[in-house]
């Protein structure tokens, strides 16, 4: 068990853990993360693509410690300033940090953090080694907790590597540079190497996965009252998959410790929630044994609290010795070793106290760990060269051996530890142990479980022995079984007043009683319960088809017993053991001895045939069959051991058998002192070999050690030889002055361009002059000296020499046009002369000629007054605006469409609020859609923007804007040109136009007759819903093209009047009527079709679509009252007064605009006579306007009469339809008005 102090601790009544939050940063001070970054050879690109690509508002601290010469200026602050909008600045002590920051360490300084605030230290001279990142990266662990991030980038060495150990101790995340992209890979290898770094990639991604785990929820969130009862079936199965997979059960650890560690992974690898996680860990076993790896991680250091070693050393060791005779062992168990760096500390204090040449004492430190990876690291005994932090000088060379990549452990104190896993829970203790040494490993355990764990620490010391706990860490209730040496560092001593009743779970395996079976239970920490159906089958194949069977692990130790070997195993008394070689009888001891090392040497199965064995004189023969197990159990590999009886002889063992079994032992024994005997031998030759190799290894070493010396000689001789290139460079310097100085002449006097230009000292005389300025002025070589105003200068303007004084007096620069002797015009400017210090000394005079501009410039006028007369006179509203988006000109038609004068309009931008632009359907209209903002991001003309605008008395008008672009010289947009053009009376025309479509699909939809309307092709554009059931048309067939000809109907008359009802409305542009069809369907054919096609004509007077009405004659006898429902429920969505009229002229419906135009409610018109007012009286009666020829579809008299009680109303109808049935019969007539006479 990986224990050395994994995390912030949780408080218990056994250890009273340390919080972070109430040792460290305020938690208002902690609300952010703070990243250091190390880096060394290489790091300034590293650094520069890795904030480049970090935004500047992310929040985050960063703190960049680098190694830097203590001889230069360090230029990092200037340098970093160029790749990021960040602050960039250099440290300094008692500096507090900031989000959004970079704080950059200086030269010659060691750098530390405490609540947030950057303490600043002078390098120890001492250390040949310094190590800054180490240092910083452990305060920054320690102030910042869980919210520390490490990055390693490119550099030499190992700086850095112990400081990612205490970042991840604490929780935090590290991240380190791809050895692909690091220049200089030393430091990032270095950390990878430890197994602890999160993200392994090149510079410019770590922003982006960085930014991912900081914004995390899991990672972002508050652990604050942290409550683990909701998670903690979730936390079940995890650490059942962890179990399953590694063999390790983490159920007695503390929750909250587990979940932190089961947060960071879940916000490293992105994933949402705790289910989803579970669902990954199932699928990924590589995440599996990280997570595991991320529960053992242990942060360890040499001497880690020095003081603490120093009472060890003091104290303790002597007083053990002092206990000890000279042939007495010492004995010390470190728990939860981690990599070795403490248990060799503790080597290091005894080697130091019994001196290099004690050979009497028999010592052992035993080291023990969970993590198999840690065991293997420490047992290497090889650490990098930042323990230079952690050991003194004295002891690096007393007891390490220099090594290129780092520091070798020396023989004698590698040869005084034991390593090996253990798993403190479940494993066998050390017996006798002079000191036991577990440090911060406790506090991550239950209550329940510290109190055992304490338990049998108490059984495995020695009467005299020591305890060496962590400084988190108490005995809570077991504090009366031991006496206290020194209660800051956790130091007690054995007391022998107490009887341990807690040992037991830990020696013992739970024993079956004698008589429930022949089998004998299984040995293991944990057993599973299963049904009884399951044990009952089980336990019948074992005793019908198993010989007495044992199961042993790699140790030797027996796991599993199966039916009765009592006949060859004995219990010794005393202190159990599970050892199966101390459990097995002696007459089989030796041979299954070697017959478990082949086993497990070659992997596999060892069987030994015809062995005797005497018991209760009775002589057993029997095989022995040694077998491996092919899959690991929980990572350990196992031995099935079978002893299978042949037959058992009752008699009297004679003296030939005696002498057999003797002598198959003896024979057995011979084989094995041969085989030592070879083992011995070669052996020697390979110490000999060692020998000869080592002697080599010396010499390499010392030639190394020469070459170091040489190439130190060569960096001093560098290091001159970098002086003279400074001095050279001092001279460059100076040569580069007078450089600059003769390149500013040469600037200024222009002498090969068409600028004229005349300089005059401070006394206004002219000092020098180019021959272009003749041109301008009057002047001669001869001049050279004299004063400006004796210079004929008559073509000037009168103020000339007034502001050449003003100019030199107050230094501001003038520029005025001016014409020249020969009608040239100039740009003149008047500046001061400057030196290179900055000192005026004198006036310069420029004359740039720019008579081609100024013709140029009129031509452009007279081209613009054109433009803009044009413009003004267009039909079309224009507006022209600048590259800022503001209104510079607008058209008189732009008035009208915009509702503005021009003042009003060109005070405004594109975008200005007061417009109110938004979109058809009344929405916010975006900037970026509008034609300005299109066409000066794409420099491309944009056609028909359609938005709306509000007119000052709140008018909305619909506007169409066309916008091209206006280059300047450097084919850039200038400016934008707009047309506008007013559709708001075309929208609303559109918008009646779709109203009334809608309005005629309804009336369509709703008929009580099959609607069907073709092209002048015959392809099917619409059915009704009763055209849709008749026929079966789907929308599909429509979409698809369907032909009124694919429909199952034929012609009563003609096969071709099919065809030709479509073709005959098409030409002629009539209707064609009552064309009678039949369904094609046998079971159908019987029903009438009676079809009536109207033409519907385009804008170019041509029939473009057909309109049919199909009456089938199921439907012949519609029921009046139902046409007049749907009638008036589609009428009444009409703008138009509507009316209908039974065949008796009874008026059935009256809608809603019919009320309102006439004024006459529905219920007093409905039921009421209406006439045509042109019909006589017949016979004493009115006729009723429907009595007239069947084959008209329409009324010619359209002026009706409609009879009140006390009145008669006239209207004037718009038009007036007949209303047939199948059999061509009148049943009705409706009519359209929008006027009454009266």
């Amino acid at each position: 068990m990986n224990q050395e102090e994994r995390d912030n601790p949780a408080n218990s009544n056994i250890a009273e853990e340390k919080t972070q939050d109430t040792t460290n940063t305020p938690a208002e001070e902690r609300n952010g993360f703070c990243v250091g970054v190390g880096a060394s050879a290489g790091g300034l690109e590293a650094l520069e693509q890795f904030f480049r690509k970090m935004p500047p508002d992310s929040g985050l601290s960063f703190v960049v410690v680098q190694h830097l010469s203590p001889d230069y200026k360090s230029l990092m602050v200037e340098l970093l300033s160029k790749h990021t909008m960040m602050q960039v600045q250099r440290a300094e002590d008692g500096m507090k940090i900031m989000p959004n920051c970079i704080y950059l360490i200086p030269p010659k300084k060691n750098m530390t953090i405490f609540h947030g605030t950057l303490f600043l230290t002078d390098k120890n001279l001492n250390h040949i080694i310094n190590l800054p990142i180490d240092i910083f990266f452990r305060s920054l662990a320690e102030d910042y907790g869980d919210k520390s991030v490490g990055i390693i980038l490119s550099g030499t060495g190992s700086d850095g590597t112990l400081g990612i150990r205490a970042i991840k101790g604490i929780g935090g995340m590290v991240m380190a540079q791809d050895d692909n992209s690091a220049k200089f890979d030393g430091m990032p290898r270095s950390a990878i190497a430890t197994g602890m770094v999160d993200y392994i990639l090149p510079a410019e991604k770590m922003p982006e996965e960085l930014l991912k785990y900081v914004k995390h929820p899991l990672t972002s969130k508050a652990r604050e009252n942290e409550n683990t009862s909701g998670q903690d079936n979730t936390l079940g199965k995890i650490l059942s998959i962890i179990r399953n997979t590694t063999g390790v059960d983490f159920t007695y650890y503390k929750p909250n410790t587990i979940i932190r560690r089961l947060e960071r992974r879940i916000s490293i690898n992105q994933i949402s929630s705790y289910d989803d996680y579970v669902t990954f860990l199932e699928q990924s076993v590589k995440e599996a044994n990280i997570l595991y790896k991320e529960l053992l991680i242990g942060v360890t250091r040499f001497f880690r609290d020095t003081d603490s070693f120093d009472i060890i050393k003091e104290q303790v060791i002597p007083q053990i010795l002092k206990n000890k005779s000279k042939d007495d062992p010492i004995r010390f168990w470190s728990v939860g070793c981690s990599t070795g760096e403490e248990v060799y500390s503790l080597a290091m204090l005894l080697k130091e106290h019994i001196g290099e040449n004690d050979n009497n004492h028999d010592i052992k430190i035993f080291a023990t760990d969970l993590d198999k990876e840690s065991i293997e690291y420490g047992s290497m005994g090889l650490y990098p060269e930042s323990i230079v932090a952690d050991v003194s000088m004295e002891r690096l060379k007393k007891f390490f051996i220099k090594k290129e990549k780092g520091y070798q452990i020396k023989e004698n104190i590698r040869k005084m530890v034991i390593f090996a896993t253990h798993n403190i829970i479940k494993d066998p203790p050390f017996s006798k142990i002079d000191l036991i040494s577990c440090r911060n490993m406790l506090i991550y355990l239950k209550p329940q479980m510290q109190k055992k764990v304490l338990s049998l620490f108490h059984f495995s010391l020695h009467k005299k022995g020591y305890l060496f706990l962590g400084s988190s860490e108490s005995l809570g209730d077991l504090s009366k079984n031991f006496n206290t040496i020194n209660s800051k560092w956790k130091i007690y001593s054995f007391k022998d007043n107490y009887n341990n009743d807690n040992i037991g779970d830990f020696l013992l395996p739970s024993v079956q009683r004698p008589g429930n079976s022949s089998m004998m239970p299984v040995i293991s920490a944990k057993s599973h319960e299963t049904s009884d159906l399951t044990d009952y089958i089980y336990n019948s194949i074992i005793e019908e088809f198993l010989p007495p069977s044992l199961i042993i692990d790699e140790n030797f130790e027996i796991v599993h017993i199966l039916k009765d070997v009592n006949k060859y195993i004995k219990l010794p008394s005393g202190k159990v053991s599970l050892d199966i070689l101390s459990l097995i009888r002696k007459e089989i001891c030796t041979t299954l001895s070697i017959a478990i090392h082949k086993a497990f040497k070659e992997d596999k199965e060892i069987i030994y045939n015809g062995f005797k064995l005497r018991e209760k004189g009775e002589i057993i023969h029997l095989n022995i069959k040694v077998k491996p197990i092919a899959k690991k159990i929980k990572s350990r590999k196992l031995l099935f051991i079978a002893f299978e009886e042949q037959h058992t002889i009752k008699t009297i063992i004679s003296e030939n058998d005696s002498q057999s079994i003797e002598y198959d032992t003896n024979q057995q024994i011979k084989d094995l002192e041969l085989e030592l005997k070879y083992t011995r031998e070669n052996l020697q030759a390979t110490i000999e070999e060692l020998g000869t190799s080592n002697e080599e290894l010396q010499a390499t070493n010392e030639e190394l050690i020469a070459s170091n010396e040489e190439l130190q000689s060569t960096n001093e001789e560098l290091q001159s030889v970098n002086e003279e290139l400074y001095t050279v460079n001092s001279e460059y310097q100076n040569k580069i002055d007078i450089l600059t100085q003769l390149n500013n002449d040469i600037n200024n006097l222009l002498k090969n361009t068409n600028i004229g230009t005349v300089f005059l000292d401070r006394n206004l005389l002219i000092r020098k002059f180019t021959p272009a300025v003749t041109s301008a002025i009057n002047i001669l070589d001869m001049d050279i000296g004299r004063p400006i105003h004796h210079i004929s200068h008559n073509t000037l303007y009168d103020s000339f020499l007034e502001d050449i004084e003003n100019v030199l007096r107050t230094l501001v620069i003038k520029e005025v046009e001016v014409q020249g002797k020969k009608n040239n015009w100039f740009l003149m400017r008047i500046l001061p002369y400057r030196t290179l210090e900055n000192a005026i000394d004198g006036v310069v005079i420029t004359f740039f000629d720019i008579t081609e501009r100024k013709i140029f410039e009129e031509q452009i006028q007279r081209k613009s007054n054109l433009l803009i007369s044009v413009l003004d006179n267009s039909p079309v509203a224009s507006t022209i605006l600048d590259e800022n988006g503001k209104i510079t000109y607008a058209n008189h038609m732009a008035e009208k469409v915009l509702g503005l004068t021009k003042d009003e309009i060109t005070r405004r931008n594109y975008n200005t609020p007061k417009w109110k632009i938004t979109d058809e359907n009344g929405k916010d209209f975006p900037d970026e859609k509008l034609p300005f903002f299109i066409v000066t991001n794409t420099g491309r003309p944009v056609f028909d923007v359609i938005h709306n605008i509000e007119w000052p008395d709140g008018t909305l008008k619909t506007l169409s804007i066309n916008g091209s672009p206006i280059f300047d010289e450097h084919k850039k947009v200038d400016g934008v040109i707009c047309t506008l053009i007013d559709i708001t009376q075309k929208r609303e025309y559109e918008e009646k136009l779709n109203r009334e479509h809608e309005l005629l699909i309804r009336v369509l939809q709703n008929s009580p007759n099959a609607k069907i309307m073709t092209d002048s092709k015959g392809k099917i554009t619409f059915a009704n819903k009763l055209a849709s059931q008749l026929f079966k048309i789907t929308e599909e067939k429509i979409s698809n093209g369907t032909s009124f000809e694919e429909l199952e109907i034929v012609s009563a008359h003609s096969p071709e009047d099919k065809n030709n009802i479509i073709q005959k409305v098409v030409n002629s542009g009539k209707n064609v009527y009552n064309q009678q069809f039949s369904f094609a369907s046998a079971d159908r054919a019987k029903e009438a079709l009676f079809i009536t096609a109207s033409p519907a004509f385009d804008n170019q007077e041509k029939v473009s679509e057909v309109v049919m009405s199909i009456d089938c004659h199921s439907n012949l006898n519609i029921n009046s009252d139902l046409m007049t429902k749907q009638v008036s429920s589609l009428s009444n969505l009409i703008e138009t007064g509507i009316f209908t009229l039974d065949n008796k002229s009874i008026i059935t419906t009256w809608n809603n605009k019919a009320e309102i135009i006439s004024g006459l409610k529905a219920k007093d018109v409905i039921g009421k006579q209406c006439y045509a007012s042109h019909e006589k009286e017949t016979k004493g009666q009115r006729l009723p306007c429907f009595l007239l020829d069947t084959k008209r579809n329409s009324m010619q008299c359209k002026s009706l009469i409609i009879v009140m009680e006390n009145k008669q109303v006239s209207i004037e109808a718009n038009n007036i339809e007949v209303i047939k049935n199948l059999k061509d019969q009148v049943i009705g007539a409706m009519g359209f008005f929008e006027k009454i006479k009266k």
